[in-house]
């Protein structure tokens, strides 16, 4: 894997600290231009995020509404809200000087990867909130999709419940997730396959809503480029379906923007939390970086799947810079004054 020099200070600081290598990758080549993006078909995977106003299969790119990469309009003032809102509470959920902010990860395998690197790169780091605890309830125990999280008698939720239990965390406590997960129906077509995604997402946010009653975050970052092929792994973790899942968490966030029914995230009516993107993660699966720098190929994963040790290490990188400096985020992960 190719990498260059970080982009900004934070960065620099991170990799000081914590990183074995540096961060934010770029190339020669530098990003796609304009006339080199229009000359795809209207078939051809691009990163979300880089295709922006153009379409795939018909459908308008752009991690939110209108082809955009950033929240915008109520929505925006809301996160804004929300995140400044997420303050140390006690093991009843009630605003303490001594309590903390529980920030969890739920998912699969590749979730419990990016969090366990990413809780080593913020444990002790004087840059992040010092109340934070944070917990991993993923690590391959139990299905973890959303299949299974969306069920309440589903196996899951036990094991969940006593990876919190074990790290002394109240679910009255826990007021940010990290989400990384996909649905294991046998379905590969699109829209289809997002847009039942999208629901079951919809159905897991309920869940949530009910387990953790103090919740007010829940982020998503898609899924990685996967290099696998359908006679080795089911068939949610063969491409294009992990390209699929950035489709059904867009479609997810862009039904809270416009206020669809089941997806209201605030009021005393509020059926869900509020859900909003971290650091898209899903790339070309090539050399070719994304506008931003980023690859990710075979060599960064152990098998076509889960990221090498130094692959997690890029990953968690990119997410971490993002908690730091993204201007909503940085209210309850950066250190507080």
């Amino acid at each position: 894997m190719k990498t260059c020099r970080p982009l900004t200070t934070v960065v620099l600081f991170i990799l000081c600290f914590a990183c074995k290598r540096e961060v934010v990758k770029q190339t020669s080549l530098g990003a796609f231009s304009v006339q080199a993006l229009a000359t795809f078909t209207d078939t051809v995977k691009i990163p979300i995020n880089d295709l922006g106003a153009g379409t795939f299969m018909g459908k308008v790119g752009g991690l939110y509404p209108g082809g955009v990469n950033a929240p915008f309009g109520t929505y925006a003032a809301d996160l804004m809200t929300f995140s400044k809102d997420i303050k140390p509470l006690n093991a009843d959920g009630e605003p303490a000087s001594n309590g903390v902010v529980g920030f969890i990860a739920i998912g699969g395998s590749t979730c419990g990867k990016m969090m366990s690197a990413l809780t080593d790169k913020t444990t002790g780091n004087p840059l992040t909130n010092g109340k934070l605890k944070m917990v991993n309830c993923t690590n391959g125990e139990g299905s973890a999709s959303l299949n299974s999280l969306m069920n309440a008698s589903d196996t899951i939720w036990p094991i969940i419940m006593n990876k919190l239990g074990r790290r002394k965390l109240t679910v009255s406590q826990v007021q940010v997730i990290y989400l990384e997960t996909d649905d294991s129906i046998q379905l590969s077509g699109f829209p289809d396959r997002p847009l039942r995604a999208k629901q079951e997402y919809v159905q897991t946010l309920k869940m949530f809503k009910t387990k953790f009653p103090n919740v007010k975050l829940v982020y998503v970052l898609g899924r990685t480029t996967t290099f696998l092929t359908k006679k080795k792994k089911l068939i949610h973790n063969v491409e294009p379906n992990p390209y699929y899942n950035g489709w059904a968490c867009k479609w997810l966030i862009e039904d809270q923007m416009n206020g669809v029914p089941g997806t209201r995230y605030k009021g005393a009516s509020a059926e869900v939390p509020m859900v909003t993107w971290g650091w898209y993660q899903w790339a070309y699966g090539t050399s070719q970086p994304r506008k931003d720098g980023f690859t990710w190929e075979a060599s960064d994963t152990e098998d076509g799947l889960h990221a090498t040790p130094a692959g997690s290490d890029t990953l968690s990188g990119y997410f971490q810079n993002f908690l730091l400096t993204d201007i909503y985020a940085k209210n309850w992960y950066g250190k507080q004054d």
